[in-house]
């Protein structure tokens, strides 16, 4: 409780601050076109937030590249196009994040035009022409996250992020609000058996009133609730399939105006390799808008990629084997497999060389059981599949470095003799084993 309540402090005083200083600037007068903002942290989502945090020195960097066609265009009042304003944005959003502790981490984005085409819409639309922009700045975001409810300990995660925007866009064509724009979202979010990720996003988001465009009597901006929810489908180790959606309101015409009420979903892959990239992030997606609002895309692509170091604790000692004086052979490093697969990896052969040594050094141990074990995720019966699968593959590793067939038997388990509380990241972990069981 000590922890949640430092928190709880710094994250009003950070808030409290970043509305003080945004009342003391001017308001611009602009609406902004870019509404693709992507999370700083690299985590299962593009926009969306999760709960979960860099650990403490982790950190992530990256670069989000995405087109937009058609984002702000002059309609009549029944939706018809009258004349494109913004019709293509090529973006890249260029961000990071480091983690100050478990719990704290602090992210910055910046958004950079590549190329934009540009219709002015002050000129009559008989005369006016086509520009392009190129190397325009949006507005640079500055963000921290403060884990409330960590998800790997409780299965659902509560956080909260509070942050700013700074008037660094090119405004003049729609790049920004020109002005400082402070806001917060609270973040809540679900695993299902480390398989399905749900996160829901709730925000506000201040701006100083202005009227921007005194014919529309909806082209104002002022404070806004943006809400937007996102799900992650975990395939496997290296592959993932998202969705997310998300929408921003002014509260004073909440879910009305349509023309400052952006709404979008995207559907996306995350690749995230293992091994020696293991780190590296590779986003690819894309979407389209839901409403006819400002920043509004016909459609809209995107790929990302970003390296996110999670600092782990220091790799245990060197693999130890040794016959127990009753029953088991202890190993005290995991036997790896593919997964969702019987095959063992290769970093796990030193391991199991070791028991193959301490077998054939001790003739004096009969049959040995091999027993396969997993978590509880998945079905009883698929995972009980997959126990015997993996100690068969044990088995038949055993017998091809040179132990004979009649000293193992293979058997599995599946999910029913847990170690551990299958509730947590950890406890299923240490439930995925592989044992050695003295029989004879």
């Amino acid at each position: 409780m000590a922890k949640v309540r430092v928190v709880l402090v710094l994250a009003v005083a950070v808030f409290a601050a970043v509305l003080f200083i945004s009342k003391a600037v001017e308001a611009g007068h602009s609406p902004d076109v870019v509404t693709f903002n992507p999370v700083t942290d690299g985590g299962k989502y593009n926009v969306i937030h999760q709960s979960k945090t860099l650990p403490q020195w982790g950190f992530n960097v990256g670069m989000t590249f995405d087109y937009a066609y058609e984002p702000y265009e002059k309609a009549t009042a029944a939706g018809t196009r009258i004349i494109g304003i913004v019709d293509d944005l090529m973006m890249t959003n260029v961000h990071g994040a480091i983690g100050w502790t478990d719990w704290w981490s602090m992210g910055a984005n910046l958004p950079v035009a590549i190329w934009q085409t540009w219709f002015d819409p002050n000129l009559p639309i008989a005369t006016v022409q086509k520009e392009n922009k190129y190397g325009k700045l949006g507005d640079a975001r500055l963000e921290m996250k403060f884990r409330l409810l960590d998800i790997e300990r409780h299965h659902v995660g509560l956080a909260l992020v509070p942050y700013m925007y700074f008037p660094t866009g090119h405004w003049q064509t729609y790049l920004g609000n020109d002005m400082w724009s402070p806001g917060g979202t609270l973040v809540f979010d679900a695993d299902i058996k480390n398989r399905v990720f749900l996160s829901l996003n709730v925000g506000y988001r201040m701006y100083k009133y202005v009227r921007y465009d005194t014919t529309n009597p909806n082209a104002f901006l002022d404070d806004t609730l943006s809400m937007g929810g996102g799900i992650n489908v975990r395939i496997n180790d290296t592959w993932a399939i998202t969705g997310e959606a998300w929408s921003e309101s002014v509260i004073k015409s909440l879910f009305k105006n349509q023309l400052q009420n952006p709404s979008e979903f995207l559907v996306g892959t995350k690749i995230t390799p293992q091994g020696a990239a293991k780190g590296l992030g590779i986003t690819v997606g894309g979407g389209r808008a839901i409403t006819t609002g400002i920043g509004d895309p016909d459609f809209r692509v995107l790929v990302g990629v970003n390296y996110r170091y999670d600092r782990e604790p220091p790799p245990p000692p060197p693999v130890e084997v040794e016959a127990a004086v009753e029953e088991k052979i202890i190993i005290t490093q995991k036997i790896h497999f593919e997964f969702n697969k019987a095959v063992i990896r290769p970093v796990s052969y030193p391991i199991l060389d070791d028991v193959v040594m301490l077998l054939q050094q001790n003739p004096q141990l009969g049959l040995i059981r091999v027993e396969g074990h997993t978590d509880w995720i998945g079905n009883d019966a698929y995972n009980q599949r997959l126990s015997e699968k993996r100690a068969n593959s044990v088995r038949e590793y055993l017998i091809s470095k040179g132990i004979e067939p009649y000293r193992l038997q293979a058997v599995g388990y599946g999910e029913s003799r847990p170690i551990a509380d299958n509730n947590t990241t950890k406890g299923r972990a240490r439930n995925r084993r592989t044992e050695f069981t003295v029989v004879q």
